[in-house]
């Protein structure tokens, strides 16, 4: 069972394309947890503005997060063959569908640059006729998909010296506009700890109307599902000192909704176009203020 959960979002400056996971990340569940090599990479390259200092952290910081990320840079990863766990990968196969379902999360979400980082990924990708002005570079840009632009590095334990500089050709000269550094405010979820992240809503381009207050209802959009139940369930809610119980709707293709008490309105004051933090711990308890 692959215990890595990708991170994408509908907007990413750097997606992260490796091969499938490796037994001891998988199980860690945590990407790039064998040990630093890659979030030094990234360090050194500049990509990340702190270093990382312990392995099983790195994720939830540089994909999970923007605070650390040159610019706020916005980066998502996944795997290829995102099916199996296997840490030798001439045992990992890949097929046609692996690389249709990239495909699929460049035409739905809008990714500035895909970064490959084994030669297996690369190699697949450039025997398949989806990469578009192909050339002969080993690294570096390879190509683009659409308006995507296709980058190849070195892998992070490969024995190439001064493997910082392919990485560093991922840096924008232009930093992301103040537009973008606020949907990321929005969008983003932002890990505090392993047991306790916290989020925003709505997202950018929803807002929460008076006929959602009039239901007693709010919209959980595609981008906060993944950090609620994926059935219909009870939820906890606390305001303060105060619990709650609030009954969760999952909806499948369209906006899950959260039902809320007359004394939750009451006490965030909820208005039309309000911004509301959910902070997320374990069991399914979020802790709810206004912003």
């Amino acid at each position: 069972m692959v215990n890595l959960k990708e991170y994408l979002y509908p907007e990413m400056d750097i997606l992260f394309l490796a091969l499938n996971a490796p037994k001891v990340s998988n199980e860690n569940a945590h990407w790039f947890s064998r040990n630093l090599s890659f979030w030094n990479l990234l360090y050194d390259a500049g990509l990340i503005t702190s270093k990382i200092d312990e392995a099983k952290k790195g994720d939830e910081t540089v994909f999970g997060g923007t605070s650390i990320n040159l610019h706020n840079l916005v980066i998502g990863v996944t795997d290829l063959n995102n099916e199996v766990v296997e840490t030798d990968s001439n045992k990992v196969t890949v097929e046609k569908k692996h690389l249709k379902r990239i495909i699929k999360i460049l035409e739905t979400n809008k990714v500035k640059k895909v970064c490959m980082i084994h030669s297996k990924v690369g190699d697949a990708f450039r025997k398949s006729n989806f990469i578009e002005n192909l050339n002969k570079n080993r690294y570096g840009k390879i190509g683009n998909i659409g308006k995507t632009e296709i980058y190849e590095v070195p892998f992070h334990n490969a024995s190439i010296p001064n493997k910082e500089q392919y990485y560093k050709l991922l840096i924008d000269a232009i930093k992301p506009s103040q537009e973008n550094n606020s949907k990321q405010e929005t969008n983003k979820v932002a890990p505090k700890s392993k047991t306790r992240k916290y989020f925003i809503i709505p997202s950018n381009g929803n807002s929460i109307t008076q006929n959602d207050i009039k239901k007693k209802t709010l919209r959980i959009t595609v981008d906060f599902k993944d950090y609620f139940p994926a059935i219909d369930s009870i939820v906890e809610i606390q305001i303060g000192d105060k619990k709650f119980h609030a009954k969760y709707t999952y909806k499948v293709g369209r906006s899950s909704l959260l039902r809320l008490d007359e004394e939750i309105i009451q006490l965030l004051n909820l208005k039309p176009n309000q911004r509301l933090k959910f902070e997320m711990f374990d069991n399914n308890i979020y802790e709810l203020s206004r912003i």
